[in-house]
């Protein structure tokens, strides 16, 4: 076989499987990558054609995954996982793509990126949904994704690898720079029996939620637990990818509580909710963002 064919048949193979050339210690679909992938397949008692296929996939994949985990299980702290790699978060209660309980949602859910992403943003949302397990089902039924959920004890689970682009604010735009933060929260005032049912205490209840230069009369707010989690996340993303930590603004020095137009094109740098994207979402208005801006910067 030729060698713009080889280079043809491993980009369609890394397109189709989610490989990259990174795997095999090279930076580009080039002849190095093919050498690379020749001496893998040698030392693994695999025909060496230099041709990334599912058999070579499969032993690459899961040479990686052991040691991952064996530098996973060597560290301490917590960590959430950036193109790949581990990144350490100073939270108690992170589920990550490499633990056994994960939500990681299919690879179809996502566009994947070979090299680092530009991210400028860091998009919040409400799920709608009673726990995160819940949002992880409903995102899969859906074909969508985001890259974080925020379970009702606080606990963060990843979902996707910040490396690859999530499918989660509605805007393509929006989705290549930025990261989707999803807080789980049913929302309406009727579940609040089953969260005490569940145990997990009453939710705020909260009214008179200004958004849009309108009011959403009664809804449910967040528990205490979730927020401090909120912001263990966006710190270590914003350290990690030198994201502002500043939100769009309003002429009185609130944080804007409307679309914006800056964050709708996808260029604004920070932190910003869905209805800043459009006027057809509120999440998550339901939350003090004064203050947690305040706080963030703490």
């Amino acid at each position: 076989m030729a060698i713009q064919d080889k280079l043809f048949y491993n980009r369609a193979s890394a397109k189709k499987l989610g490989w990259e050339p990174t795997w095999f210690n090279a930076k580009e679909f080039d002849e190095k990558l093919i050498t690379n992938i020749r001496k893998f397949q040698k030392e693994h008692g695999l025909a060496a054609d230099g041709l990334c296929g599912p058999m070579t996939f499969r032993r690459i994949n899961t040479e990686r995954e052991s040691h991952l985990e064996e530098e996973f299980e060597n560290l301490e702290g917590n960590h959430i996982i950036c193109e790949d790699e581990l990144v350490s978060i100073e939270w108690d209660k992170v589920v990550n793509l490499h633990d056994a309980e994960n939500l990681a949602l299919p690879k179809g859910f996502r566009q994947y990126k070979k090299n680092k992403r530009n991210v400028k943003m860091i998009v919040t949302h409400f799920d709608v949904c009673l726990s995160a397990k819940s949002c992880a089902r409903v995102l899969g039924r859906k074909g969508i994704s985001s890259h974080f959920v925020i379970d009702n004890d606080g606990t963060i689970y990843q979902m996707v690898d910040t490396q690859h682009e999530g499918w989660h604010a509605g805007n393509r735009k929006v989705n290549k720079a930025s990261i989707g933060i999803d807080i789980s929260n049913a929302v309406y005032t009727k579940y609040q029996k089953w969260y005490r049912r569940k145990n997990f205490g009453p939710r705020p209840i909260l009214q008179n939620i200004k958004v849009h230069n309108g009011h959403i009369r009664e809804c449910l707010g967040f528990y205490p637990a979730q927020l401090e989690a909120f912001k263990a996340l966006v710190k270590t993303l914003c350290v990690h990818y030198d994201i502002p930590i500043q939100m769009p603004m309003d002429d009185k020095g609130n944080v804007l509580l409307a679309e914006h137009k800056e964050t709708k094109a996808g260029k604004f740098s920070g932190i910003v909710n869905h209805f800043h994207v459009t006027r057809n979402k509120w999440d998550t208005a339901n939350l003090d963002w004064d203050q947690m801006l305040s706080d963030l910067k703490d």
